[in-house]
């Protein structure tokens, strides 16, 4: 089973406790029923959240999401809840995600334009699936995106072109870095293989995060996760917790500083 792991550029709030337990539960059941569980949850190391902090604050990308990744796993263990059995980083996947988005962009279904490079969601079949709704309805209630060279604006990034101040990697589309929705493709691929059995995550994931993994799978012809399982949120006078709405509360300080 695969599992969205955090993007460690601040302390776990409780909603991300709560997947945490969730899934460890599910983990635990199915050991329990006898099965042989290879638990995979990533770290995402590199994103726009951990860059805009880094800046901030004088650091590099590469401190902060270190300093966030021992509050994570103290906060989990606190909990009880087990690591998993492999904990991926987004940073060392760089060059298969390169070699997946050469491959989407040789096969048609991917673009470049001057700020990166995109999947044309269109040429992917069934697109919408894990959102509950056809591709014209996601469509017609989709907002109007600022780049202009999107072909639609339900297209999502595969590649960002390097910008000053943030890291880079070299590829064939220029310097830049992955887009996230590509790094868990990769991952569970590599680590799971095709047709894995589950991919879990909160329920904010299923879309766009999950179905824009999905489809580039499926854009690729690979087998992707045979069933999927979400998380409801941690609810805070009828909202969902989010750092982004500054209602969480520090998962660290629920389960107490360590001594």
């Amino acid at each position: 089973m695969y599992v969205c792991g955090p993007t460690v550029y601040d302390v776990p709030h409780i909603g991300h406790g709560r997947m945490a337990l969730v899934f460890d539960v599910l983990r635990r059941y199915l050991e329990w029923t006898g099965l042989d569980v290879r638990f995979v949850s990533n770290i995402t190391d590199i994103d726009d959240q951990i860059i805009r902090r880094a800046n901030e604050e004088g650091r590099t990308s590469g401190e902060v999401a270190a300093q966030y990744e021992v509050a994570w796993y103290d906060a989990i263990e606190r909990l009880g809840v087990k690591r998993p059995t492999v904990d991926p980083h987004a940073t060392a996947y760089v060059e298969q995600m390169v070699e997946l988005i050469a491959g989407l962009v040789e096969a048609g279904t991917a673009y470049e334009t001057s700020d990166g490079v995109y999947l044309s969601v269109d040429t992917v079949p069934g697109y919408g699936l894990l959102a509950r709704q056809p591709l014209d309805t996601l469509r017609s209630g989709a907002r109007v995106d600022v780049v202009d060279e999107k072909r639609s604006p339900l297209d999502f990034a595969l590649w960002k072109k390097a910008k000053p101040g943030e890291p880079s990697w070299e590829s064939p589309f220029g310097g830049g870095r992955p887009g996230w929705h590509t790094e868990c493709v990769v991952m569970s691929l590599d680590l799971l293989g095709e047709g894995f059995d589950l991919h879990g995550g909160g329920i904010d994931l299923a879309f766009p995060h999950h179905e824009n993994e999905r489809a580039q799978a499926v854009a690729l012809g690979h087998g992707f996760a045979r069933h999927w399982v979400h998380n409801g949120f941690v609810g805070v006078g009828g909202e969902k917790m989010s750092k982004s709405l500054g209602n969480f509360r520090n998962l660290l300080a629920l389960v107490g500083e360590r001594d």
